[in-house]
């Protein structure tokens, strides 16, 4: 009887044995798929400011082209209108009664109410003719009012949008997110770029069939402001 009692009580052992075996077997895979959907998440992450970072740098780089053009431009008409001042003050002439040639007033050292930059002057006297020489935030605020600053940057970035948006879809997947990725500019009315990744989760405790479209995908995001050139703060309505 003793002998019956011991290999019940042996079989009883084992079967707890088993049972805290799989409990912990079990355990393990739940704190593995935990573990993965928070390396999925950084990843992702990760995946995101790489991305809105990418993007934020295009669209400055977009911009900032398009405002260097503008200025020389304008640079450029403001020099042909002085050439243009300086030629017709040669040829004006008072009646020879006067006995003395008075020039046509030029544009002087100031333009639309403002104190004309240095840079801006001998620009216009032609002792730059490199961008590069030049002050270009100081011509900036001298040769644009806010809300043209404001519109040749937004609408320029608008203009390359998808340029700026597969920058931001290579450094995503170059971090290891997924292609299908969302960007947005500007992002709340602000100077912003805006991306959104997903990076798929794998689980071991749960089929993958079991999910539905990207339930089984984590999701990051991260805005980025876009640099603006010093002293100006650039909106887009």
């Amino acid at each position: 009887m003793n002998n019956n009692y011991l290999k019940n009580e042996k079989g009883s052992t084992l079967l707890v044995v088993m049972g805290l075996l799989m409990a912990a077997i079990f355990i393990s895979f739940i704190f593995f798929d935990f573990f993965t959907t928070f390396a999925a998440k950084r990843v992702g992450q990760t995946s995101a400011d790489s991305a809105a970072l990418a993007a934020a740098e295009e669209a400055k780089q977009i911009y900032d082209k398009e405002l260097k053009k503008q200025i020389k431009d304008r640079l450029e008409k403001l020099k042909s209108e002085q050439e243009a001042e300086e030629e017709g003050s040669d040829a004006a002439e008072l009646p020879e009664d006067e006995g003395i040639s008075t020039p046509l007033p030029g544009i002087g050292n100031a333009l639309f109410g403002k104190e004309m930059p240095p840079g801006v002057e001998k620009w216009i006297n032609g002792s730059i003719v490199d961008l590069d020489s030049l002050d270009l935030n100081e011509a900036l605020k001298y040769l644009f009012e806010q809300d043209e600053i404001n519109k040749i940057s937004c609408g320029s970035i608008e203009d390359a949008f998808p340029q700026i948006e597969e920058a931001a879809r290579h450094y995503a997947k170059l971090n290891g997110a997924e292609d299908d990725i969302e960007v947005e500019f500007p992002y709340e009315g602000e100077f912003k770029v805006f991306v959104k990744v997903k990076k798929k989760a794998e689980f071991v405790t749960v089929d993958e069939n079991m999910f539905s479209g990207d339930e089984n995908k984590v999701r990051a995001e991260a805005a980025v402001n876009i640099a603006t050139p010093k002293g100006i703060d650039i909106s887009c309505d």
